[in-house]
């Protein structure tokens, strides 16, 4: 399975337009028998990308990107691919806390579409202060 390597969330906030920037970016590294696949055999893998609000014992979906297939549509499979999902949000759409910081966090999953298995990985949790 291929891995996911330097998951990375960061957020930038905009307070006098109460908007949130979102950013999640990794690196893909395919074996070279898996870019093999993916050229002769047709072999496709997608790669999903979510931002989590951590509350208490919950972790609630904030933001939801548009997946990623690969390899690239007409494109040769390549054997490092980087990716980066940006999305610029509403800052009550991210926010769950009553009082203190909302602890955010990336859950990224690279899915072969053949077998169905899946690799996971998540960015490091970043605490941010999203009140208004």
């Amino acid at each position: 399975m291929p891995n996911i390597e330097n998951v990375e969330l960061t957020v930038s906030t905009d307070r006098p337009q109460d908007r949130a920037t979102v950013v999640v970016s990794c690196d893909v590294e395919f074996t070279e028998v898996e870019v093999n696949a993916m050229d002769l055999l047709g072999l496709r893998y997608t790669l999903s990308c979510k931002v989590l609000n951590e509350y208490l014992l919950d972790e609630d979906p904030v933001v939801t990107y548009r997946t990623r297939h690969y390899p690239q549509p007409d494109s040769a499979a390549l054997r490092h691919e980087h990716a980066v999902f940006y999305i610029d949000v509403p800052m009550d759409s991210l926010h769950e806390r009553l009082l203190g910081k909302d602890k955010l966090v990336a859950e990224l999953t690279l899915t072969n579409d053949e077998t169905g298995s899946q690799n996971v990985a998540r960015t490091d949790e970043i605490a941010i202060d999203l009140a208004a």
